[in-house]
């Protein structure tokens, strides 16, 4: 038994560590789809801050340094957001500055506007005005700027390169202008954390890179971009070592920390959409390259257009496959919900049909309680009748013998009459009777008759003698020699009736089984 249970906790223990390990999950998912159904919210909220810092910066009144401060704050607003306006902002906070002979405040706007050219994908102008600027001398005050303007610039052009020669020429001039810039941060600082933590990854350290980078995500707001950044490296060294659901966890992070902060320039999103892609969730990477398309268009990003468009005939063409089989799917469904839907339309119409069967079973029993109630009441009137005359002939016969009139009386009891009379008040009563049962006999009697030999009933209400032989048949009586007692004829004659009437049938063979069948139900 220790065998046995050893080996299977052994697995059990190892299910849930992966499990717990596995740091992306549904849940992760939710949320960030929950943050993209939140986005026009935050979009809306930004582009009300920078309305009112528009609105605020045409009012007469300000000081050409306020008004300066002010165009410098917008097209730092729009950086990420809408580049083109952030381009015009940093231009015009340019021209501003030309005007004031404000020589710090002209370099500002110059390495604010260097940033956004490397975001439009504009290199070549990039790379001339931060040369332009070095010529000029960077002052003191903006040494942190200009070296930040260089790494982006250059981390841009990397990026848009991917490999060959001028790939490390600009990793080099990266790593330069980012080594520079951790020697001029405050130590311990977020983004002296962030570039110390690059230069280690830089360098193989990513153990380091990695301590630091998790020092960032767990000390500064999600709404902060130096967090996105952290997250989206975090990402790039877990898939570098192969675990790619927690890249995925920490793509998703930096995902939701641009939602947050209305930041178009992104990658985090497409990248979460090409891990997705590989896990075979075409749905949720289809949106989100669809989302991070509409960004960069959007921000007029032109470099992460560039990335986005390649991935997007790829996870396209998965969705569309994937759509083509979703629409078979449907039209399966639909053919198979209609043949149902066909099916169930038979089956109603066939328990209506049941229904009014039942229905008319239901109105022929009370008819025939009817009759039989009716039948009774014609068999209690007959004995009635006949006790009656019973009676009155008993009375008779004492007065005929008391008073010594006995030829008298046995004249009356051989009198044709008096029989003819009995038979006569017979048969008025079992016809009545029959026809209240079967009122539809003699028509359907005739129905099974050859039409010159149907027989016709002269006395409505009344049946011919042939009738009345087949009307007892119809009542279970198959006796010849019953019938012949009960109607006073002989059985030869009941015979001949029989055999007569058989012969005038259109389905000879079968005539006597089909009167059997004379008002039954159907």
């Amino acid at each position: 038994m220790k065998r046995i249970i050893l080996p299977l906790l052994i697995v059990t223990l190892s299910t849930l560590a992966a499990v717990a390990d596995n740091k992306f999950s549904a849940e992760e998912l939710k949320r960030l789809d929950a943050e993209l159904a939140l986005a026009p919210q935050y979009d809306k909220s930004k582009t009300a801050r920078i309305d009112s810092l528009r609105l605020l910066s045409l009012k007469p009144g300000f000081t050409s340094d306020a008004r300066l401060r002010l165009l410098m704050e917008i097209a730092a607003e729009y950086a990420t957001f809408v580049s083109d306006s952030s381009l015009l902002y940093y231009s015009k906070a340019v021209d501003l500055a030309r005007l004031k002979r404000d020589s710090l405040s002209l370099t500002a706007a110059r390495l604010g506007r260097i940033k956004v050219l490397g975001v439009l994908g504009l290199f070549k102008e990039g790379v001339s005005e931060l040369t332009d600027v070095e010529s000029y001398g960077v002052p003191k005050d903006l040494r942190t700027d200009y070296l930040d303007a260089g790494r982006q610039l250059y981390s841009y052009m990397a990026a848009f390169a991917q490999s060959g020669t001028y790939y490390d020429q600009y990793c080099y001039m990266l790593n330069f202008y980012r080594n520079e810039q951790i020697r001029s941060l405050e130590k311990a600082t977020p983004l002296y954390n962030e570039f110390l933590a690059e230069h280690y990854y830089a360098q193989g350290l990513a153990d380091r890179a990695k301590h630091l980078f998790n020092d960032i995500i767990n000390s500064v707001p999600d709404t902060e971009n130096v967090y996105a950044r952290a997250a989206a490296n975090m990402a790039i060294i877990k898939e570098a070592e192969g675990i790619d659901d927690e890249a995925a966890y920490y793509l998703a992070l930096s995902a939701i920390s641009d939602i947050k902060s209305s930041v178009k320039e992104n990658t985090a999103l497409q990248k979460l959409a090409l891990y997705l892609y590989r896990q075979g969730d075409i749905d949720h990477a289809y949106q989100y390259l669809s989302v991070s398309l509409a960004d960069a268009v959007f921000c007029n990003a032109r470099l992460r257009t560039n990335e986005v468009s390649r991935l997007m005939p790829l996870i396209d063409g998965a969705y569309k496959v994937k759509l083509d089989d979703k629409q078979q799917n449907l039209m399966i469904a639909i053919i198979i919900v209609s043949l149902l839907s066909v099916a169930m339309i038979v089956a109603i119409v066939m328990i209506l049909k049941q229904m009014n069967r039942l229905h008319q079973v239901r109105l022929h029993l009370k008819e025939a309680n009817n009759i039989k109630d009716e039948y009774i009441g014609h068999f209690l009137e007959l004995c009635s009748i006949y006790m009656d005359r019973l009676d009155n002939f008993c009375k008779v016969v004492v007065r005929k013998i008391t008073a010594g009139q006995a030829e008298e009386l046995v004249k009356l009891t051989k009198s044709s009459k008096f029989a003819e009379d009995q038979h006569k008040l017979f048969y008025e009563n079992f016809d009545s009777a029959f026809l209240h049962i079967y009122p539809s006999f003699i028509n359907e009697f005739n129905a099974l008759l050859q039409p010159e030999e149907r027989i016709e009933v002269k006395e409505p209400g009344k049946l011919t003698t042939e009738l009345r032989i087949f009307a007892f048949l119809r009542m279970g009586v198959d006796d010849s020699a019953k019938v012949a007692r009960f109607l006073h004829y002989s059985v030869n004659t009941i015979y001949a009736y029989r055999n007569k009437v058989k012969n005038k049938a259109i389905d000879r063979q079968n005539f006597e089984e089909n009167v059997m069948k004379i008002g039954t139900i159907n």
